[in-house]
């Protein structure tokens, strides 16, 4: 019986020291958070997002690694600090390709709203993170930071987001999963806040 206990309680501590530590989407340090929040490129709609948690750092710099779509490509983005991925993604030349990091968004309906929205920051507050796609340039040329930031500034998270870190850089990533003859009303700004 005593053994049983025993082992019992080993599990138990087994399964409480889990990895959740270091999983972006549902686990880590309650202190560093990273939200994606999804805008439609054409029609600035706001689709979905998700709040990924992380090990605990205060400083936050996004690395792309990109491979260009021949047939298949993809793109990554990466949480250079804590060494992981923050969004992922297919890109096809003549096809569609698919979110594959986060493995879902939460639906836009899931967002808690505010009455007042959240002050656009300035301009200047706003990067890019960019690969050097031509197929894309006309778009990065013109960035309607108005529209997008409307699309996204009633929300419960942005608010939250922007006042624990209200100097962060609002990072915003234009992500193509088709090039080459794309459709641009598959492309979709990712808006990425850092708490």
């Amino acid at each position: 019986m005593k053994k049983s206990f025993l082992l019992l309680v080993f599990a138990a501590l087994l399964m409480s020291c889990s990895d959740t530590d270091t999983d972006p989407v549902n686990g880590g340090s309650e202190g560093n958070k990273v939200l994606l929040l999804k805008v439609d490129l054409l029609t600035n709609a706001f689709e979905g997002g998700k709040e990924l948690t992380f090990p605990d750092n205060t400083n936050f710099t996004i690395s792309t690694d990109f491979n260009p779509a021949g047939d298949f490509g993809d793109i990554t983005l990466n949480y250079d600090e804590v060494n992981m991925p923050i969004f992922a993604g297919e890109i096809i030349w003549m096809g569609l390709g698919q979110m594959t990091f986060p493995e879902s968004m939460d639906a836009s309906g899931e967002f808690s709203t505010i009455q007042n929205p959240v002050s656009q920051p300035a301009e200047s507050q706003f990067s890019l993170v960019s690969v050097d796609e031509p197929e894309t340039s006309p778009f990065l040329s013109e960035i309607d930071y108005d529209a997008i930031w409307a699309a996204v500034d009633n929300l419960a998270a942005v608010k939250e987001f922007r006042d624990s870190n209200p100097d962060a850089q609002v990072n915003l990533f234009l992500y193509t999963p088709s090039v080459g003859i794309g459709d641009p009303a598959d492309w979709d700004w990712i808006v990425i806040l850092k708490n």
